[in-house]
């Protein structure tokens, strides 16, 4: 059996859902759905156009493959292409839904969606992975990545070839967070050990902001519609024992990266725990995120900051400076790590080793995502290792300069702050053109 669907779009159908149901009868082995569009490009558009496919069962998500060059699905109880998830062909009304992430003018999109079912069983060997394990070591530091992508959405690389760079770069943990897919994790998991946690999750690719859901390995709807919003979307997954974290809020958004932007006005943060500072390599964006921060912490937000490589693929050699999360956890585990990170104890790191811990005035010290009660004076101490000659350390307070010193004559500073007046504070360590190299999670401070 095969159905054809046809249609004409223009720049006004961008950011729709467009579904297209079809039946799947009884003692269907397989299904191939492919999606033809043209033009890829407009004429006279500086972007393409980007259209991806979201399929559903009767039973809920089989899949998606966001913003990948091959947008033809096969599916069978054994197997599945990237982003799709392998299992029984549930005879029913199954729906392939058409996201029109951005249609540039001045042409038209024409596609077709071409549903093919087959009878035939299938051959192909199986896809199934057990889940390796991890021995949890006990409190310390643990250095990984929250933010990564394969072939399962728009990566350039496999999930063994994403899970070997994390152990060449010596990860302790490492996040596969694919666009609006969770179809990755069962292999990904299953390269889990002794040397390397894995962690689920994946990234909310959304028309107006992405984020990430981590620690967990169930899809999430991440379209808003029938007044569904992006408050409705995050309370899904915190109740459900997830992180969210707002991703790159400040990266540039359309039509360059379409929906990268946080644009979500009732999220700002909202009741997100968590924001993503630092994406890929120290950029503007990234400056622009901070100061989103620092301005969300002044409100009186306690705000998680993380950082994320935001890598799709290998990258060459003469880049550098993404930061990795190091995280102070009771254990290597995924239930610890996460905890560690919702509790702010954690710094972000191109680099530099950094410390802060701060006393109040009774003597009890606390460590980084700590509260300090005090209507006194706070002593703050931080310490740093593997700076590079220029870096300059930068105590912030209340997200301004309290002082700034210069790394390669010192591996420690201290302050006394006044407890009345100071809110929150961290450390950042600069180079010598301002980029960041490492920044801890503030220390808050309560009256007491």
């Amino acid at each position: 059996m095969t159905k054809t669907f046809v249609d004409t779009l223009d720049h006004t159908d961008s950011k729709r859902h467009i579904p297209h149901e079809f039946e799947v009868p009884n003692g269907t082995a397989s299904l191939r759905v492919a999606l033809e569009h043209h033009p890829h490009r407009a004429a006279s558009a500086e972007y393409a156009n980007q259209v991806s496919l979201t399929l559903f069962d009767p039973n809920g998500f089989r899949g998606a493959r966001h913003n990948n060059a091959d947008q033809t699905i096969h599916l069978s109880a054994k197997r599945a292409t990237s982003g799709y998830l392998p299992g029984e062909i549930v005879a029913g009304t199954w729906t392939v839904v058409l996201d029109t992430h951005r249609i540039l003018p001045p042409e038209p999109l024409e596609y077709r969606i071409t549903v093919e079912v087959a009878t035939e069983p299938t051959t192909e060997p199986s896809q199934r992975y057990e889940p390796g394990t991890t021995a949890p070591r006990g409190p310390g530091w643990y250095r990984g990545d929250l933010h990564g992508h394969t072939l399962h959405s728009d990566g350039a690389w496999d999930v063994p070839d994403f899970v070997r760079f994390a152990r060449d770069y010596r990860l302790d943990f490492v996040t596969l967070t694919d666009h609006n897919t969770v179809s990755g994790l069962a292999e990904f998991d299953s390269l889990r050990d002794n040397d390397l946690l894995t962690i689920g999750g994946m990234e909310l690719t959304t028309y107006y902001g992405h984020a990430l859901a981590l620690g967990t390995r169930e899809w999430h709807e991440w379209r808003s519609f029938d007044g569904r919003t992006m408050t409705d979307i995050a309370s899904t997954i915190l109740d459900k024992g997830g992180l969210f974290v707002i991703a790159h809020p400040r990266s540039p958004g359309d039509p360059a990266c379409t929906g990268c932007r946080w644009e979500f006005d009732e999220m700002m943060p909202g009741i997100a725990p968590a924001v993503e500072i630092w994406n890929g390599i120290w950029r503007p964006y990234n400056e622009e995120g901070l100061h989103l921060y620092y301005a969300w912490l002044n409100e009186g937000h306690r705000l998680v900051a993380t950082a994320g490589t935001d890598i799709h693929g290998q990258p060459p050699p003469e880049v550098t400076g993404g930061a990795t999360n190091v995280v102070y956890a009771e254990e290597l585990s995924e239930a610890a790590v996460l905890g560690a990170i919702r509790r702010g104890r954690l710094y972000l790191s191109g680099g530099p080793d950094l410390r802060l811990t701060a006393t109040d005035d009774r003597g009890t010290e606390t460590m980084i995502g700590g509260t300090v009660a005090s209507t006194d004076a706070i002593t703050v101490h931080s310490s740093w290792r593997n700076t590079l000659d220029g870096d300059r350390v930068r105590l912030i307070v209340n997200g301004e300069i309290h002082e700034e010193i210069d790394a390669s004559h010192t591996d420690e500073g201290s302050w006394n702050l006044a407890g009345e007046t100071t809110r929150w504070f961290l450390v950042e360590v600069r180079d010598a053109q301002g980029g960041m190299r490492a920044i801890t999670n503030p220390v808050f401070v309560e009256p007491r």
